[in-house]
């Protein structure tokens, strides 16, 4: 196989799973080539180091990012290691600049957890001071979103509007980046909203409505919050891009 072939496997997999990205548009969009220019990459057919050249510097490492894989696996076929998954490994204030002896270093992100009024208040990097504990993620689960913008927050114990997609106390990964107006609204997407009725951070579906912003629940029993774009706090904490549910309570 060329890693043309194996990136196209790795789409198609995305595809039946409703994955991102599904296609090489998709895939070009995300590290900046042309469409027509990956597509080519990808159909490129001869002996393996003349498809290995075919590559530019740095194209199958954004690559490989975008898609979670070992740039390794798509140049050469090597498969990753296996590996023992652990999710979330969360380790307290004092500890968290140890890694958990469990697992692979180079597997794993450290995502800082802090409260949710803290989330609101620091779209930028979160000072150390207010880290409360690191969240251990696989790093295939997040994908290409591993910058240290990405912050981890505990849901409230009241924060039940998006019942039974998520629960009161579950953990959630938000990436600021990824929220209106810096980004275009993903109709698709969860956000973290500002809310002071639900401990600071409330997870909302939203949609577009001419001057508003519709914010919908999966609760059934929660009203619809409409907010008027011109208020001038922007209520967008940022785009929810991995949760986790402990189900012993």
């Amino acid at each position: 196989m060329t890693p043309g072939d194996r990136i196209m496997e790795i789409l198609l997999a995305n595809k039946r799973q409703r994955l991102s990205p599904r296609t090489h548009e998709d895939l070009a969009i995300l590290i900046g080539m042309k469409p027509d220019t990956l597509r080519k990459k990808l159909r490129w057919r001869g002996v393996q180091e003349a498809n290995v050249r075919a590559w530019r510097p740095g194209e199958v490492e954004k690559i490989a990012q975008a898609l979670g894989v070992p740039a390794s696996y798509l140049l050469l076929g090597e498969k990753p290691r296996p590996f023992k998954a652990i999710q979330p490994v969360i380790t307290v204030l004092g500890q968290y600049t140890q890694v958990p002896p469990e697992l692979v270093r180079e597997d794993y992100l450290a995502v800082p957890m802090i409260e949710a009024q803290i989330a609101a208040g620091y779209l930028a990097e979160i000072p150390e001071d207010y880290v409360t504990s690191l969240v251990w993620v696989y790093k295939p689960e997040i994908g290409r979103r591993q910058h240290h913008n990405l912050r981890a927050v505990q849901l409230a114990k009241n924060a039940d509007s998006m019942v039974p997609t998520l629960r009161p106390g579950d953990i959630i990964i938000v990436d600021p980046t990824e929220r209106p107006p810096m980004k275009p609204l993903n109709k698709n997407a969860i956000y973290a909203v500002r809310s002071q009725e639900e401990g600071g951070c409330a997870v909302k579906r939203v949609k577009e409505v001419a001057d508003y912003w519709l914010l919908l629940s999966d609760n059934k029993e929660k009203e619809p919050i409409l907010l008027r774009k011109e208020r001038e706090d922007n209520p967008f904490i940022g785009r929810v891009i991995w949760s986790w549910t402990s189900w012993v309570r």
